[in-house]
């Protein structure tokens, strides 16, 4: 995987202009054999010269530059790189090699299981490099915002998010909810009675006074009489 981000990395440094050589990760191949008790295992080259420590976590765990080389420097660059490229997510802690063939890298990510890296979850890290780390001008070349800034964005900071956002208006403000409250139209259309109805109900009416009257002349007949 650092290879592959390596590769990356020097396709944009070479775009720039007298940016010079860029480090290279050798590539590491993994190998089966199936008569050993370890069926699988990992070779690389053999790099033949003096080995030197470029940027590398210490056996306390502090991360740390050991030398203020030319290949050093990009290497520091490459990490700077690399942490803006995952948005702070993944840093690159050790950087040795002989000249500018580097291996034995080690990952660091912020979360578990970031990229499958399921083993390399170090924040504490990441912290360290955005707390020490020194832009050089190989940084400045490849236009890289210091790391500071990068992790401004994961602090929100005002209003909450619009999905929240939609959710906080009132019932009465919704424009849903004043539709569930109207009657539907084939309530509307039962609702006026039918003229069979409206015959009934005028012959029941004009039928039920008639007795009324017809009661009271018989009181005031029996009176006169």
């Amino acid at each position: 995987l650092s290879r592959e981000y390596c590769k990356i990395f020097a396709a944009e440094a070479r775009a720039i202009p007298d940016f010079g050589t860029v480090p290279e990760i050798i590539p590491l191949y993994l190998i089966y054999r199936p008569a050993n008790n370890v069926p699988y295992a990992t070779i690389e080259e053999d790099l033949a010269g003096p080995f030197e420590r470029y940027c590398v976590k210490e056996r306390d765990g502090r991360l740390a530059v050991k030398s203020d080389s030319e290949i050093a420097q990009k290497c520091c660059a490459f990490q700077h790189w690399l942490y803006q490229w995952t948005n702070g997510n993944i840093l690159v802690t050790d950087m040795e090699g002989v000249g500018w063939r580097i291996t034995n890298v080690r990952i660091a990510t912020k979360l578990k299981g970031y990229q499958g890296l399921k083993e390399s979850c170090f924040p504490a890290l990441l912290e360290q490099f955005v707390a020490i780390h020194q832009c050089n001008r190989y940084c400045e070349a490849l236009g890289l915002k210091s790391p500071e800034s990068l992790q401004q964005p994961a602090k929100p900071k005002g209003p909450k998010s619009p999905s929240l956002g939609r959710k906080a208006p009132s019932a009465q403000s919704s424009p849903q909810l004043p539709k569930k409250g109207l009657a539907s139209p084939q309530g509307t259309r039962k609702g006026p009675v039918s003229p069979k109805a409206a015959r009934k109900s005028t012959d029941t009416g004009e039928a039920q006074p008639a007795p009324k009257h017809k009661a009271e002349d018989g009181d005031q007949s029996s009176q006169l009489q």
